[in-house]
């Protein structure tokens, strides 16, 4: 059997195509694929994880405790901001148009951001009143560099 040009051009698309997919696959495994996070108990690329990996194995158990008292409470608000963002979207979308209506929305689905943003907040404060200095100085390290920030300069 000889090989000619178009079989070697064939094995190579098709080798090229197996590696494509492995490398994809492992791309997707890597950054965590999970669709909604916020209910399950495993690791993901949210905000919980970013903090057990500035603190190291001394704080995440830290992080995780503390993130299961704050779940509790953050389940509802997260249920409540969904809806005020599918009011918001039905004041919007309303045959007759009230733009009071609508900023009535608005501003509830703000408030329940801020609700949100607040519980953060609490859990940010109790987190780091448990740290010690130098977990403190690793944790406000970690949040300084740019990679942290979600808005770039």
């Amino acid at each position: 059997m000889s090989w000619s040009r178009t079989k070697t051009l064939s094995v190579a698309l098709f080798l090229s195509l197996v590696v494509n997919l492995l490398v994809g696959g492992a791309m997707i495994g890597h950054w965590g694929w999970h669709g909604d996070h916020h209910d399950r108990g495993g690791k993901h690329w949210g905000a919980r994880f970013w903090l057990q990996h500035a603190l190291g194995d001394e704080g995440a158990p830290k992080v995780e405790k503390l993130w299961e008292a704050h779940r509790a409470q953050l389940k509802p608000l997260r249920a409540a901001s969904k809806q005020a963002r599918s009011d918001v979207h039905a004041a919007l979308s309303a045959k007759d148009f009230d733009a009071e209506a609508y900023a009535r929305a608005l501003d509830a689905s703000l408030q329940k951001s801020m609700a949100i943003r607040a519980t953060h907040h609490a859990f940010m404060i109790e987190l780091a009143a448990t740290l010690t200095p130098e977990q403190r100085a690793k944790l406000a390290e970690f949040a300084g560099r740019k990679r942290w920030r979600r808005h770039r300069d």
